[in-house]
């Protein structure tokens, strides 16, 4: 059977690949029983909108703008829910499932442990310590080799000064 080459307006792939994306996130399957375009077809739309720029414009994650506050907010709405009720969720707020898990773990694990930003601070704070600790004994050695020689200074003015009584 011979290879028909069709081509689709470029609206109607816009449109189509408006539907993959979040908020709408429907199935290619769904796509293909709709609009009768061949699902390979609308893989390959979907895999070259999101190597060029302009898919990336549609596929854009917004997860980087949403506060922490909004973060923690859909942790705790989440929290109970079944898998189908948080996929539910995010299909109506356009997440993505997989980001709200990330979320909820971060938040559990920040409980158990320090924060890293504490960590490098504290580690900071003992190279500061070991350093000072290091600069206030070669501090006190300096000031006993400085002494040290100040004395022979003066013991050399007094052998000298007596030196020349004796020769007197």
């Amino acid at each position: 059977m011979p290879k028909i080459n069709r081509t689709y307006p470029k609206e109607q792939k816009e449109a189509i690949l408006t539907k993959l994306f979040p908020p709408n996130n429907i199935t290619i399957t769904e796509i293909s029983a709709q609009s009768g375009i061949p699902k390979t077809t609308i893989y390959g739309w979907k895999k070259r909108a999101l190597k060029s720029k302009e898919g990336l414009k549609n596929e854009k994650r917004i997860v980087n703008k949403i506060t922490a506050n909004k973060k923690f907010r859909v942790v705790m709405e989440t929290y109970n829910m079944s898998e189908y009720d948080i996929s539910r969720y995010c299909r109506e707020n356009a997440l993505y499932k997989s980001d709200v898990k990330k979320w909820r773990s971060d938040l559990e694990s920040s409980f158990e442990k320090e924060p890293n930003a504490v960590k490098e601070i504290k580690e900071k704070l003992t190279e500061e310590k070991k350093k000072i600790k290091n600069l206030e004994k070669e501090l006190s050695r300096k000031e006993k080799a400085l002494a040290e020689a100040a004395a022979l200074l003066v013991l050399q003015k007094k052998f000298q000064a007596f030196m020349e009584e004796k020769e007197d």
